[in-house]
């Protein structure tokens, strides 16, 4: 063997460098899939398949360069005994990845086994390779007496993973899992291509491209890994192009050393000049890497947090991030924790599935406050900073949960949670604690978020509710009109200071249609405005319609009054009260009844009698009684006062009167009044005084939104013709 590797045995060739793709590959998966943790079966069988494919890779990169027929001989024969070898692990690589493997555990133990006495005979015999022969510019294998038998073995053992994983791939319903099948199923499929160069062994073919095959397999492997998350994991996944530039790097720059040197170079020289040049590419990079870190050091378990913190952002259930966490540290540490969650309603907690814990099981209150407080782990060995009144709670938790340590999930003063450290497994060193402390801070982020997309979630549901009863209010109520009933026409307007109001508003005919059919004009104001004034705005208007329909002309405003009354008792509770004003315009009568109930007294303007000036005489509908739904006597005096043609009739709500303007001042009854004293009688519509009040109430508010729900109602009866 040493006079095989002699200093005259190998010479660096470039050919080499074009080889040296497969290895690369390979190796860089074997580095990728070393550094995870979790699905040990599934990364072990894929560990055992690359390590097994490295021989024949290695062979080929190493074919250009050897110049010794005994040592190229010696080289495939190890090459070749390791193929059967890679069929059986790559098989059982595939049975794990379809989820079959415990169904099939005997089938995969067998094909591994008889590859083995293969690796025997193949390496140590010429049953699998004869000898070698040059062709053109590298060696290659001349096949044994039991070549054809090997290769026969070799894909006995292929086809069993394919068809299991092609069947996999076709009937698995997720899609993400299909695709992963499909892309594993798919670089296994043309890395075992490489077996076409077994031609070359029989003297069919020039030029090999299993290399090639094998090569670009593993980089779909590669892709696999990192974009199709076939191990589940992607804790790491910035480590696997790292390590391609290290090695495509030492390649180049080893070879670039080896072909300066004077040949013949001893193997002890071109050995020691490999290990300088992987080391000077090593420094190189970690030297880059530091400076462009600013000099942090990032390493796995900075990235697995990083993981947790990305991934928590799409989960929105606290259980589903307490579930995250805990696969994370598992894939950090190697230890499974616990999490115990603190409810949002009461002192309650439970587990990261949700179940609830027994009081004797959670965190006492004392405890929890403390640890919040603390926001620092806490160590079944070490109870020196416990408060002595708090270590008996303390014990007692640890014990129920067989833990090794406690750490604190909080946000300020409020604690969400506890990582649980089981006390089975091995202790934690100062990496682990540090890394067990950012998690439980990337997890508080996490549960703290969730929380907040739980609260804005529900003030969506309600902003939701209210958009929806501001609909239905609106549609309960009048437009603005003008509206002809008869001889009566009304205009009328309803601004709410918020999505909802508590002010509302109804004109309507009584009795069959009539020129001189007497109009209803209610107009009343809810204490208060929001869903609750709404809802209680509604049942009065629901209670108007009824009255109006059930007596028609009959209407008494007492009986109106009562059932308005009942309305608001039963839907608000108690809780609100109205204030209303309700009137009979009666053309036919010649006359306005009304009543109120607590409301500002509506206004009659009148052309005055000496009509020279075209004053206007102002007359106010006093009137005397209770707001609505407090309980109190309901039920009010009729007023009466005389209705002339052309009358003009102005109800209002407080909104109106009580508009500020930016410094504070109330538009008031004096100004309204003295507004409505100075209409233009000969253009005095309902229209125009409802919209010349309504102007001068903004203008009043200086361009700011009301205070208060402002309603405003003008009826006028029609002039003689």
């Amino acid at each position: 063997m040493h006079a095989m590797w002699s200093s005259t045995s190998y010479e660096p060739h470039i050919l080499s460098l074009l080889f040296a793709l497969a290895p690369a590959a390979l190796l860089t998966v074997i580095a990728y899939a070393a550094v995870m943790r979790g699905a040990p079966i599934l990364r072990g069988f894929l560990l055992a398949h690359c390590a097994a494919l490295l021989p024949y890779a290695t062979a080929m990169m190493l074919a250009p360069s050897i110049t010794d027929r005994g040592a190229a001989t010696h080289v495939f024969r190890i090459a070749g005994a390791f193929v059967p070898m890679a069929a059986a692990t790559g098989t059982g690589f595939q049975i794990s990845l379809s989820g079959q493997f415990r169904r099939l555990r005997w089938l995969v133990a067998g094909l591994i086994a008889t590859a083995a006495i293969w690796v025997y005979v193949g390496s140590a015999t010429g049953a699998e390779v004869n000898g070698v022969r040059w062709l053109a510019g590298y060696w290659y294998a001349d096949a044994g007496p039991w070549a054809w038998l090997a290769l026969l073995h070799t894909l006995g053992a292929l086809i069993p993973g394919f068809v299991v994983l092609g069947h996999a791939a076709l009937t698995t319903r997720a899609p993400d899992e299909r695709r992963q099948l499909r892309a594993a199923w798919l670089a296994t499929l043309i890395t075992s291509s490489g077996l076409i160069d077994v031609g070359l062994a029989y003297g069919v073919g020039r030029f090999p491209i299993g290399w090639l095959l094998a090569g670009l397999g593993c980089l779909l492997v590669l892709r696999a890994l990192i974009v199709e998350d076939l191990l589940r994991v992607r804790a790491i996944d910035t480590t696997a192009p790292m390590l391609v530039v290290h090695f495509a790097a030492g390649v180049l720059l080893a070879w670039a050393a080896l072909a300066t040197l004077a040949a013949p170079i001893p193997w002890p020289l071109t050995a020691a000049t490999l290990v300088v040049c992987f080391a000077a590419v090593r420094v190189a990079v970690a030297t880059v890497s530091l400076v462009n870190r600013g000099g942090r050091g990032e390493g796995p378990l900075d990235r697995l947090l990083a993981q947790l913190a990305s991934r928590a952002r799409a989960v929105s259930e606290p259980p589903a991030i307490a579930q995250l966490a805990i696969d994370i540290v598992e894939l950090g540490l190697g230890v499974r924790p616990a999490i115990l969650l603190a409810s949002q309603d009461d002192w309650g907690w439970t587990t990261h599935t949700g179940a609830r814990l027994a009081d004797d099981e959670a965190p006492d209150p004392l405890l929890a406050g403390w640890l919040a407080e603390r926001r620092e782990a806490v160590f079944a060995d070490d109870f020196e900073a416990v408060p002595d009144d708090l270590r008996p709670l303390l014990a007692r938790l640890i014990t129920h949960h067989a833990a090794r340590a406690l750490f604190p999930v909080g946000n300020g003063d409020d604690v969400l949670g506890l990582l649980v450290i089981p006390a089975a497994g091995r202790r934690l060193r100062v990496a682990a604690v540090g890394f067990l402390e950012r998690a439980a801070e990337r997890l508080a982020e996490a549960l703290l978020h969730a929380r907040l997309a739980v609260r804005a979630a529900e003030r969506a549901e309600i902003a939701r509710q209210v958009e929806l009863a501001a609909t239905v209010q609106a549609a309960l109520l009048p437009g603005k009109g003008p509206h002809a009933l008869g001889a009566v026409t009304v205009v009328g307007s309803w601004q709410p200071a918020t999505r909802c109001a508590g002010d509302f508003w109804l004109a309507s005919a009584l009795g069959a249609p009539a020129p001189d059919a007497p109009v209803l004009i209610v107009i009343g104001d809810v204490t208060g405005h929001g869903v609750a004034s709404a809802m209680v705005s509604a049942a009065a208007l629901g209670a108007c319609e009824v009255c109006v329909r059930r007596a028609g002309r009959a209407l008494a405003l007492p009986a109106l009054v009562e059932a308005l009354d009942a309305a608001v008792r039963r839907v608000g509770g108690g809780s609100l009260a109205m204030t209303c004003a309700a009137a009979i315009l009666d053309p036919a009568a010649g006359e306005i009844r009304f009543v109120s109930c607590g409301h500002a007294a509506p206004y009659v303007c009148r052309l005055a009698a000496d009509p020279a000036p075209a004053a206007i005489e102002l007359h106010a509908l006093v009137a005397r009684g209770n707001p609505l739904g407090t309980g109190a006597p309901a039920v009010p005096r009729v007023q009466r006062r005389p209705l002339q043609a052309g009358d003009l009739v102005v109800w209002y709500t407080d909104g109106v009167v009580e508009a500020q303007d930016p410094a504070g001042a109330p538009f008031g009854d004096r100004r309204l009044q003295h507004l409505l004293k100075k209409l233009d009688r000969a253009r005095a519509a309902p229209l125009a005084v409802h919209d010349l009040v309504q102007r001068g109430v903004a203008a009043h508010r200086g361009g700011r939104p009301p205070a208060d729900d402002e309603t405003l109602v003008v009826a006028q009866l029609a002039e003689a013709r």
